[in-house]
């Protein structure tokens, strides 16, 4: 016996419980509770189901092949047989004498099972939308629990009342983070012309129409203080690129009279050789003694070629500095264009969240006012699209209805001028 105590104060407990009282039926039904049981011989298998093959001739364990999009499965020894839109006694039937005919097997036994089953889709009206895990006789009522059960709580008033006070306060800070975006927006507007304090006629009249301006000043205060920071920031950088290509030019001006006093003392070097040349070449001093000059002239063609590398070195990173001082602005400028692109994107997505906010608000005002006292079945709608072969099926049905793999299963909360009349 199965003892079950519902109390969920802030969720559907009717549907809560009535969900939990079938899936324990389901459970003593099956020892496992899982897809991988041994499923019935009338299944019509179907793309993406998952088989489970063996052939109790060998000592082999069971195998698992997915059914393919064309419907066919590649079994061992005789590659593709199409199985798709066939029962599985069927299928198994196939399977065997293919393997007689193709002269495999004399007589094989074969054993063929699902073992697993396509999965579901639930969308729509539910908290949790996706793809879930099918279950054999699932119902629709089933699968909108595993999704959260419907987004609209059917038969509690309390976690309605929860639900719209949390919208509620969903919608307060939206509220305030469109002031927030609004006053960022207006202080890049501010900064790309260059102005010291951001102001309301900066964010667009259309966006203004929607934003509080109280809560836009609120926030104008702090972003005013952003902009002289920031200001103060550029300022700075601006001014240590200029001194750097001040510095960079001074040090050239240096490195130029370096070359040109070096340039002097290696002519003065070059003149000393052609006279002790000259001298030598008289017999007045031995030739020995020009080695000494020669090197000096040397020594001093040295210097000044490094001299001029020197100065070849500062002259390009002067022209880097320069480079850099005249782009600083205009990085600044796109960088203040994209964060107000993006400002402007995330005005614009949470306006749009705001008017969806506010339309559930309103759906969910007027629903309770609708709704009360009112079964769930009379509340939700049950919609299935069932796939058979090229076409598709819409098929509308009933809670305890069951659903089939593959199934994708759309929850509709019944509008309020809807609720009360039959189907």
């Amino acid at each position: 016996m199965v003892v079950l105590m519902c109390y969920f104060p802030h969720i559907n407990v009717l549907f809560l419980c009535r969900t939990m009282l079938l899936a324990v039926a389901m459970a003593a039904f099956s020892p496992t509770g899982s897809a991988t049981a041994a499923s019935p011989d009338g299944y019509m298998i179907s793309v993406g189901d998952e088989l489970e093959f063996d052939i109790l001739d060998d000592n082999d364990p069971p195998q698992r092949f997915v059914v393919g999009r064309e419907g066919a499965v590649q079994l061992p020894f005789i590659g593709g047989v199409v199985v798709g839109d066939m029962s599985v006694g069927d299928a198994r039937q196939l399977i065997q004498r293919t393997y007689v005919q193709r002269e495999i097997f004399v007589d094989p036994q074969i054993e063929l099972s699902i073992g697993s089953f396509r999965p579901i889709s639930v969308l729509g009206d539910v908290k949790n939308p996706g793809n879930f895990d099918y279950q054999p006789q699932m119902t629709a009522e089933q699968a909108v629990g595993m999704a959260g059960g419907p987004s609209i709580s059917a038969n509690n008033e309390e976690a309605r009342v929860l639900e719209l006070r949390t919208l509620e306060g969903s919608l307060n800070s939206l509220q305030f983070e469109l002031g927030l975006l609004a006053a960022q927006y207006a202080r890049a507007q501010a900064q790309l012309k260059h102005e010291e304090s951001a102001v309301w006629e900066g964010v667009p009249p259309q966006i203004r129409r929607a934003i509080s301006r109280e809560i836009f000043e609120e926030h104008r205060t702090e972003e005013d203080r952003i902009i002289a920071l920031q200001a103060q920031d550029a300022a700075t950088r601006r001014k240590l690129l200029s001194d750097a290509v001040e510095e960079t030019k001074v040090r050239i001006g240096l490195l130029e009279e370096r070359r040109e006093v070096q340039s002097s003392v290696l002519e003065r070097s070059r003149a000393e050789v052609e006279r002790a040349t000259a001298l030598a070449d008289r017999g007045l001093i031995p030739k020995n003694s020009l080695n000494a000059k020669e090197l000096e002239v040397s020594q001093a063609q040295t210097q000044l070629l490094q001299l001029r590398e020197q100065a070849s070195a500062a002259k390009i990173e002067q022209a880097e500095l320069r480079s850099r001082l005249s782009q600083f602005d205009t990085e600044l400028e796109k960088q203040l264009l994209t964060e107000a692109q993006r400002t402007l994107s995330e005005i614009n997505k949470a306006l749009s969240t705001r008017a969806s906010l506010e339309d559930r608000t309103l759906l969910l005002r007027q629903w309770m006012s609708a709704a009360a006292g009112l079964e769930t079945e009379l509340l939700l709608e049950y919609q299935i699209r069932r796939r058979r072969g090229d076409q598709t099926e819409n098929i509308v049905v009933k809670p305890f209805d069951e659903i089939l793999p593959g199934d994708l299963l759309v929850i509709v909360v019944k509008p309020p001028e809807a609720l009360g009349q039959p189907g």
